[in-house]
């Protein structure tokens, strides 16, 4: 069973900006922009879909005067396809594991907003093709549930 651990009192939807990443004719790189799309449907979230040119939207984010920044993106962990983590920005390794030019913990050094978050996803397949896997779609899935019920609380981990 896969493990969302966050460390955070709770989401301030009123004062987060979500900003999806990826890029989404490379299949499961797409993730951060699926997530980002379903959670755009919510009128009382704020969103911006980046995908793979997060330097262009820099601007665009610091003008939304965000208290918190959360990122989804899939990540590299080294863990099984769709495990998922919620960690701060700054706990990730300063390299490019993607397909952004810049790593997120180098462009978050741009961003104005004091809180800067990841939701991130392990890939299965980043090769070029439409679509999510099959586990990926699952935690994706989860995660727009999660996130649209407000229900992250301070010190637990919920299963996925």
């Amino acid at each position: 069973m896969n493990k969302f651990i966050h460390n955070i009192n709770e989401i301030d939807f009123e004062n987060s900006l979500f900003v999806g990443m990826g890029n989404r004719i490379k299949s499961d790189d797409g993730v951060g922009i699926y997530i980002s799309k379903e959670l755009e449907k919510e009128k009382n979230l704020n969103v911006i879909i980046a995908e793979n040119s997060i330097e262009n939207y820099l601007g665009k984010i610091n003008k939304q005067n965000a208290h918190r920044i959360i990122f989804i993106d899939a990540v590299d962990f080294g863990e099984r396809p769709g495990y998922s983590h919620f960690l701060q920005v700054d706990e990730l390794t300063d390299t490019t594991t993607n397909t952004h030019n810049l790593s997120l913990h180098t462009i978050s050094r741009f961003i104005q907003s004091p809180l800067k978050w990841i939701i991130g996803i392990q890939a299965s397949d980043v090769s070029f093709g439409i679509g999510l896997s099959q586990q990926v779609k699952k935690t994706a899935d989860k995660i727009v549930k999660l996130l649209k019920n407000n229900s992250i609380t301070n010190h637990k981990t919920l299963e996925l």
